[in-house]
């Protein structure tokens, strides 16, 4: 019966057709029971989630009952359980499975529920918080508005009633939209069960630091739903959209996926079988879904959500490409753009630059149907001056963000040669810091001996660690090095002494089919190779787990050298395009 149909708390927050294929039995499932919380185990998430969880255990000053070691009991004693610490109005309950939401049609166990404010009832009332492993806290910059104010708790005492201000910061609402769906799901749960408390906020845990307080650990990051902040399509509105709540936001998504799965429910194989609601559309979620190989072959091997994966247009924009003929590559590279501008853009007014995305993945089909993998659109020599101590520069972070790895390639004229600096242990912010600052001892060093130096890395992340690791010390070195990062960059090409980000030259001078890191501009423009088949920042981090726990010493030795290697070959990939930069006519 479609009625007995249940959503979990990822329903509305991923792709429809993960619950199309879930609920439709003429779809043969995969050899493991679907869960799309496996990419937060793929990506080390549930790892990091145990680490914190246990690391709020011991430092809350306030009562918390763990209910995670009942995660192998049955259904109904976990709810059971849960029900039980509610009732008894703990101020913190790890682990809870909340009773399934019949009418709602909502199953869910929240990371936390944390008691804020009574109810107006009298009761306890609670707010449901997850852990996530990525970011969750911005700086804001160039706000019309007044200076925004992050809300935050800390693990000592988590609850709503103990919220601090910080003034030029927030949640990363547009980029972590999926957190707070999620989040929404549960809340209304809690609303049904009569649990929730009157103010609707929620709370992520991400893996920044305090603010304003390094290597004091993560913070509660708090966010009411019930704000216009989430700007979506709407036919009514002169502009096209209009801002939404996330409670609006996820309502409208959690319906069409029981309307999705309803429908799928009723499909048995038969000539008059329902039609799907949903077809496949390439997005993010697919590198690592269980579903890839039913939905890989529904898809044109040239469809434009295939191909056009960097700057990658979203659902509602592939679908709206699809209702006016343009499905593949080709299709939209032939396409009359101004006259499909006139019948695109009043559909996905949702995004801002609609008409800018479209413009930009046109130019990338053309150069994918090409097989040009680099554009280059400026002309004459490339200005990258050199230096009598010329060094590469890349870092290695753990899962939650902690530098474990400095890697350098130092050219002085000799043969280029690797130093690295390195730990493969369970870090701390200290020992992370111990390593930085040997790490950037040596590196000053090597510039008080050289009458000029030059410091190459790739993209904003190295400078941006060094600056975390100098903010609320006065170690000589971090203060040097922070400096150092900070320098101009009309001062560090005037003196040849500083560092420069070699992918910001790459901008200027090149446009990239597939984007430009530097796995595709070391590859496509100066032919480099990695030596590791699948190497990537993530697999490092994995490999990092596997060099500080691996089983045997055999597994922990490979997968230290394995992450050297890998490091190693980064710094020679960023010298290797700065020659080839250098090389340009």
């Amino acid at each position: 019966m479609a009625g007995d149909v249940m959503l979990g708390s990822y329903a509305a927050r991923s792709c429809a057709v993960k619950t199309h294929n879930a609920f439709d039995r003429t779809v043969p499932h995969p050899g493991a029971e679907p869960d799309d919380s496996l990419a937060e185990l793929f990506d080390g998430g549930l790892t990091y989630q145990s680490e914190v969880l246990d690391r709020l255990l011991h430092a809350c000053a306030e009562p918390v009952l763990d209910l995670r070691e009942l995660a192998d009991h049955p259904g109904e004693i976990r709810t059971g359980a849960c029900a039980e610490a509610v009732a008894a109005g703990l101020p913190v309950i790890m682990g809870p499975t909340l009773p399934p939401d019949a009418d709602g049609r909502r199953l869910g166990n929240p990371d936390l529920l944390v008691r804020g404010a009574d109810r107006s009832d009298g009761r306890p009332g609670y707010h449901p918080v997850e852990v996530k492993w990525h970011k969750i806290i911005e700086r804001l910059r160039h706000r019309e508005e007044p200076v925004a104010e992050l809300p935050y708790t800390e693990l000592i005492k988590p609850g709503p009633q103990h919220r601090t201000m910080i003034s030029g910061y927030g949640p990363r609402v547009a980029s972590r939209e999926a957190d707070f769906l999620q989040l929404a799901h549960y809340w209304r749960m809690l609303e049904q069960l009569g649990w929730s408390a009157d103010e609707p906020t929620v709370a992520v845990i991400g893996t920044d630091d305090h603010p304003e307080r390094a290597g004091e650990g993560p913070v509660l990051t708090w966010l009411r739903l019930d704000r216009p902040v989430v700007r979506t399509f709407s036919r009514s509105q002169p502009e096209g959209w209009r801002l939404r709540t996330l409670l609006e936001r996820y309502d409208h998504e959690f319906a069409f996926r029981l309307a999705v799965a309803d429908t799928a429910d009723r499909r048995r194989g038969a000539t008059d079988d329902p039609a799907p609601l949903v077809l496949p559309i390439v997005v993010d979620e697919c590198a690592r879904c269980q579903w890839w190989d039913r939905c890989r072959p529904q898809l044109h091997q040239d469809d434009v959500s295939l191909r056009v994966d960097k700057g990658r247009l979203d659902v509602r924009e592939i679908a709206t490409l699809r209702r006016n003929g343009v499905f593949t590559i080709t299709d939209l590279v032939d396409a009359d753009l101004e006259e499909l501008l006139e019948r695109y853009l009043p559909e996905v007014q949702h995004r801002a630059g609609a008409e800018s995305r479209l413009r930009t993945a046109v130019r990338r089909a053309y150069l994918i149907a090409s097989g040009i993998p680099l554009e280059r659109v400026t002309e004459g020599t490339i200005d990258l001056p050199p230096a009598a101590l010329e060094i590469d520069f890349d870092i290695e972070t753990t899962a939650g963000g902690l530098v474990y790895l400095w890697g350098f390639l130092i050219n002085d004229g000799g043969r280029p040669r690797y130093q690295a600096f390195s730990t493969f242990t369970d870090l701390d912010h200290e020992a992370e810091q111990a390593l930085a600052v040997q790490a950037l001892g040596w590196l000053h060093d090597q510039l008080a001996a050289a009458e000029t130096t030059l410091i190459y890395h790739y993209s904003g992340f190295e400078l941006a660690a060094i600056e975390r690791l100098a903010k609320g010390t006065d170690d000589p070195v971090l203060t040097w090095a922070r400096g150092l990062a900070r320098t101009k960059q009309e001062r560090v090409r005037e003196e040849r002494t500083g560092f420069v980000d070699l992918l910001d030259v790459v901008k200027e001078h090149f446009f990239g089919a597939d984007g430009l890191g530097l796995k595709v501009v070391a590859r496509a423009g100066a032919g480099f190779a990695w030596r590791d088949e699948d190497p990537g920042g993530l697999n490092s981090q994995l490999w990092f787990a596997e060099a500080v726990s691996g089983e045997t010493a055999d597994q922990r030795t490979s997968a230290r050298q394995r992450v050297l290697d890998y490091n190693e070959d980064d710094v020679r990939a960023t010298a290797a395009v700065r020659s080839w930069l250098r090389a340009q006519p």
